[in-house]
Parts: structure tokens; C-alpha cells; sequence
């Protein structure tokens, strides 16, 4: 099986770091990319294309809903 190409956007360092780690104990995971907020996650999702993404719905600035609406709508123009 290939690897799941795995963004973490979460606005609290520690909690990517802890996510990561677990994920490291698991050979189907690779962490592509990392977002503390909604634009940077949106901006770092055109250049990775992870295969998912592990969002925090809570975050300052762009909720983790808002960010969810862009994917949704820079993946619809994509197919």
C-alpha cells in the first residue's frame, strides 16, 4: 500500500507535534505539510495535494470551518 500523504493544520505547535509523532509510529502516514493557520494550510494544500488533512475547527483568524469551505472549493475547480 502507498503512503497517505497527511497535512496537520492546527494553530497549537504542540498538538501538530504530538499528532506527528503518532502518525510517525505508523509506516502508511507521511506528513507532507504543517499549517498553525487556515491560510497558510490553504496555500501549502495547492503545493502538497495531501491525500488528507487533519484540521483544527477551532482556530483564530480562519476557522477551521472557513478553511474547510476553501478546500472544498479549490477541489471542485480541480475536477
Amino acid at each position: 500500500m502507498s503512503e497517505c500523504k497527511v497535512m496537520l493544520v492546527d494553530d497549537h505547535p504542540l498538538m501538530r507535534r504530538g499528532i506527528g509523532q503518532l502518525l510517525s509510529f505508523e509506516d502508511d502516514f507521511e506528513i507532507v505539510a504543517e499549517a498553525s493557520n487556515g491560510s497558510d494550510a490553504v496555500a501549502l494544500a495547492k503545493e502538497t495535494e495531501p491525500d488528507l488533512v487533519l484540521l483544527d475547527l477551532n482556530m483564530k483568524g480562519m476557522s477551521g470551518l472557513d478553511t474547510l469551505k476553501r478546500f472544498e472549493r479549490m477541489t471542485s475547480k480541480v475536477t
